[in-house]
């Protein structure tokens, strides 16, 4: 009987036991599944959570789906969440994803545009979708450069003022001394000289190749009349230059007597004529920066603008230039070539051939002497 039930309290024990251990293996399995459900993206203990979380996310990423692509029947203007995100415009071949339009229907061959701060997109519905046909960029603004230090110098040349009575525009002129073999001034023996290039002329494109010789017709820098107007002048063909018909841009100009010493007019004002090889050799410099402006330059160098020519390099783009400024000289090498000079910051080259058909060039008037 005392054994009995004592097989008895101990078979309650293990019951017990067993019940307990079955209740803190539930809680165990209950805290996995937990662990499991939260973190399901980034781990998969098991083929069948893993089955799971695959078939939730392929749910989910569907009704995603169908939500960035849903428009509502009623209202045809609706957009998305997820497309108004997109503002960026794509080439001609994609969608246009624009807040306005990507998600909207369209009807075929309709128009529409989108317009940014910077560009205007035109769209046409292809296929019922919006797809680009061109962008328009917003050209951006003109910077011009700052022209206050144009005739600045520390040398304080002797500057005046000229009226071309052809089209009353006022230039400055300066006052260079020869220099003899030594290199110093002659005191006795000066030009005045343009201190800024020749501007007279109709302005035409640089695409207009055919000229008009019942005319004077300029180039300006970059097609734009402001730099013609601020100190650069025009630039020319050699036969506009020169004030002969077009046809000697290709053909050799029979009247060359004179040499580097040529007094030729052409298009200078009467009692003006360009500045030829010599005087340009002997009364200016080699050295570049004697001539150029401190518009060229940030920085100011000890010699710049020392002779008060005030040259300003031609313009590349509206914040920098070429480094270099060309004139016209009034001879030739044949009936393709003529002769220049060119300036740059540092030195200053003379009697240099360039082909005549093409290029423009600045020019320098030189009052008669």
């Amino acid at each position: 009987m005392k054994t009995i039930k004592k097989i008895g309290l101990v078979s309650a024990v293990a019951f017990a036991m067993l019940a307990f251990a079955a209740c803190d293996d539930s809680s165990s399995a209950s805290s996995d599944e937990t662990s499991v459900s939260s973190s399901s993206v980034e781990s998969s203990d098991s083929e069948s959570s893993s089955a799971v979380d695959k078939k939730s996310s392929g749910e989910e990423a569907n009704e995603k789906d169908k939500s960035s692509s849903s428009v509502k029947d009623t209202d045809l203007g609706e957009v998305s969440s997820s497309s108004a995100k997109e503002t960026k415009i794509s080439s001609s071949d994609e969608i246009l994803s624009s807040s306005s339009s990507v998600s909207r229907r369209c009807e075929e061959d309709a128009l529409d545009t989108v317009k940014t701060d910077t560009s205007t997109a035109y769209m046409r519905c292809i296929n019922n979708r919006w797809r680009t046909d061109s962008i328009v960029y917003v050209p951006k603004p003109k910077e011009y450069p700052v022209m206050d230090s144009l005739f600045a110098t520390e040398y304080e040349p002797v500057y005046s003022k000229f009226e071309d009575p052809r089209d009353h525009q006022v230039y400055k002129t300066t006052i260079l001394h020869l220099r003899g073999s030594d290199g110093r001034l002659v005191d006795d023996v000066l030009i005045e000289v343009f201190a800024q290039n020749l501007n007279y002329g109709e302005m035409i494109d640089t695409s207009i190749k055919i000229h008009d010789d019942a005319k004077v017709e300029k180039y300006c820098d970059l097609n734009d009349e402001w730099f013609c107007n601020n100190g650069w002048g025009g630039r020319y063909t050699w036969s506009e230059a020169m004030a002969l018909p077009a046809k000697y841009d290709s053909v050799l100009w029979k009247d060359t007597v004179g040499g580097d010493t040529r007094i030729h007019q052409g298009i200078c004002p009467d009692k003006w004529h360009i500045m030829n090889a010599y005087e340009w050799k002997n009364f200016t410099s080699s050295a570049g920066e004697d001539l150029a402006s401190k518009v060229n330059w940030k920085l100011n160098k000890r010699y710049v603008n020392s002779t008060g020519m005030s040259v300003l390099f031609q313009m590349k783009t509206y914040k920098e230039n070429w480094g270099n400024a060309t004139f016209f000289l009034p001879a030739e090498e044949d009936g393709k070539k003529m002769y220049r000079v060119t300036v740059n910051d540092s030195y200053v080259t003379q009697n240099a051939a360039a082909i005549k058909h093409h290029n423009w060039f600045y020019v320098r008037c030189v009052r008669d002497y």
